[in-house]
Parts: structure tokens; C-alpha cells; sequence
């Protein structure tokens, strides 16, 4: 069964002034979230991905399409039983100011019709260096989105979404955060729909993601499908600098279509095309370079954030191909 399927979804807005104009925030999108997966929902600020959260939370009026939560149809403004199974982290929340962190997840949990171990919320404010006795408003930004964090994990929720769950937070936090997630993954085998513009997280945790762009899906894979479809980085070590200035031309006259990355000294670094792979092997292992074969080379698939920002190639009229 899947946890979250979502059908021709959208969300438009419309200005009034300085004159009536539509915006099509979400449109028409469509995606599936697998049971136990962890799913990344990947775009730059403005792409639609909260304004799809917040629709499928019940959160925003108006909105068109279809979404089932694990297995039934739900109305997300009139129902209310389905958010019982789930946890949220929103990009940006507003917490009572005058209240601690314990406090807030006492009062969060009280929302839910399930039993919630508060003892979890200590257990978690200690692993994320969070002192739950301090107020709201004498937390810094790092130490609200504790606050968030532990609400979110404090209970065995079957789907967590969560939106830029490590906006703010030390990379030491970060790791431990996204620790405490695996160990909860494992143990309640429960769904995470995650929001991150940090996509080494993404790549390292998630299974499958979708790319979005000015309110369309523009791309759903899986993380290794999607890396050994992206472009190819070839390192390469040559045996002297006149061999580079040989490799060089070769690429000007017969592969266009690669991009150098770093070159220092008789070390050259470049993004290929996947096609043209197979041929770049057989030029840099068969040919001689200024007299001598290659000294050495390794070829591994782009990251992530490479592959996603080919979706994002700025035109020169400050636009987006």
C-alpha cells in the first residue's frame, strides 16, 4: 500500500492588485509515496513544494485533485482523522512564546488521539543538546527547530513530513537528527516526505525524489537511477601539461558536450553526457598523449545537486530553461 498518492493536484492563487493575475502554485501535479520509503520533494523557494504540503495537510482552501493517505480518500478541509497519523515540521512555525519547549510538545501531543510517551521528548532533547526549560522567546532559530524536531519524533507517527527539517542547525545536529530518523524508520517502518534544499542529505537518505519547477513535477526517480542517468565525471591525470592541452582539444573538436570542472597542473576534472562515456574510455585508454598512455583516471556518476541544477540552467534573460 502506498502512503501517500496524490492526483492532478492544484493550487492557484489569484492577485487583485495592482491587477487580477492567476498563479498557478501547484499544477496538475501527480506523485506517489511508497509505503516505509523515504521520499525527497526537491525545488528551488517559489517551485510549489509547501504549497503542496500545506494542500495535502488540509492547511490551504481551494485546492483541486485528488489525495489518499494510506489507502482511503481524504477531503483535507473537512477531514481530520487521517492527520492523527502523521507528524509535521513546517518550514517556518510559530510557537507560543511564553511556553517552554516541554511545554509545547505537552500541548502538541494533547492534539492527537493516541498515546504519546513524553518521556520520549527528554530523551530526544538530550540526544539534540536542547534545554526544554528555557521559553520560546529566549531560543535562538537553531534551537526553535529543536523544539520542532523533538515534537515531530516524539511519537510513532506512520508518515512524518518534513519541511527543511535542519533549516538553522550545526552540522553535528544535523548528523544526530538524521540518526535519530533512521533509528525511528527502522523501528516503526514509518513513511518520510522530506523537504531539503541540502542535497547531500537527500542523496545520502532518500530512496526515490521528485523535482519540481515553477508548480509542475518535472522529474520522479529513483537516487541511483537518477545518478547513473546524470552526467559522468571523468578525473583524469595526465603525464605531462602538454598531454592536457592535447585532451583539451579533443574535447573542443569532438566533445562538445563536456564541461571541465577543475584543471590543475596535469590534473583535469570534466562532466560528460552517459552516451558519450564508452567513447571518452576508449580515447583516453587506447591513444597516446605527448608519447605516453594516460597515467591514471576514475570515473563516477555526478551528485546530486549537479543533476538537479541541469533542471535549473539560467538563460541569459534571467529565466529558466
Amino acid at each position: 500500500m502506498s502512503a501517500i498518492i496524490i492526483k492532478n493536484l492544484k493550487k492557484y492563487y489569484t492577485q487583485k492588485f495592482p491587477s487580477k493575475k492567476e498563479t498557478k502554485a501547484v499544477d496538475g501535479i501527480s506523485f506517489e509515496i511508497k509505503k516505509g520509503e523515504i521520499f525527497g520533494f526537491l525545488g528551488p523557494n517559489g517551485a510549489g513544494k509547501t504549497t503542496t504540503i500545506r494542500s495535502i495537510l488540509g492547511l490551504l482552501r481551494n485546492v483541486e485533485g485528488e489525495i489518499i493517505i494510506l489507502g482511503e480518500k481524504i477531503n483535507p478541509n473537512k477531514d481530520t482523522s487521517f492527520r492523527n497519523n502523521i507528524s509535521y515540521i513546517p518550514g517556518e512555525f510559530g510557537l507560543d512564546q511564553e511556553l517552554n519547549g516541554f511545554e509545547i510538545c505537552e500541548y502538541l501531543s494533547k492534539l492527537y488521539s493516541r498515546k504519546i510517551d513524553l518521556n520520549n521528548v527528554k530523551k530526544l532533547a538530550k540526544r539534540i543538546d536542547l534545554d526544554l526549560t528555557r521559553p520560546i522567546q529566549e531560543l535562538s532559530k537553531g534551537n526553535r527547530q529543536k523544539v520542532g524536531i523533538v515534537a515531530s519524533l516524539m511519537g510513532d507517527f506512520e508518515i512524518l513530513i518534513l519541511d527543511e527539517p535542519t533549516s538553522g542547525l550545526d552540522p553535528l545536529i544535523q548528523a544526530e537528527f538524521y540518526k535519530i530518523l533512521t533509528e525511528k524508520q527502522e523501528k516503526t517502518q514509518c513513511t518520510v516526505f522530506l523537504c531539503s534544499h541540502i542535497l547531500s542529505e537527500v542523496e545520502k537518505y532518500c530512496d526515490r525524489v521528485a523535482i519540481i519547477r515553477k508548480g509542475k513535477i518535472i522529474e520522479i526517480s529513483d537516487i541511483s537511477d537518477l545518478k547513473e542517468r546524470g552526467l559522468k565525471r571523468f578525473d583524469l591525470e595526465f603525464e605531462s601539461h602538454t598531454a592536457v592541452t592535447e585532451f583539451k582539444l579533443l574535447l573542443q573538436t569532438d566533445f562538445a558536450d563536456s564541461e571541465i570542472i577543475r584543471a590543475e597542473g596535469t590534473s583535469i576534472e570534466i562532466l560528460i553526457p552517459p552516451n558519450n562515456k564508452r567513447r571518452l574510455l576508449h580515447e583516453i585508454s587506447e591513444r597516446k598523449w605527448d608519447g605516453k598512455y594516460i597515467k591514471d583516471f576514475n570515473i563516477t556518476n555526478s551528485s546530486l545537486e549537479e543533476i538537479f541544477m541541469k533542471y535549473y540552467i539560467k538563460e541569459p534573460n534571467g529565466g529558466q530553461k
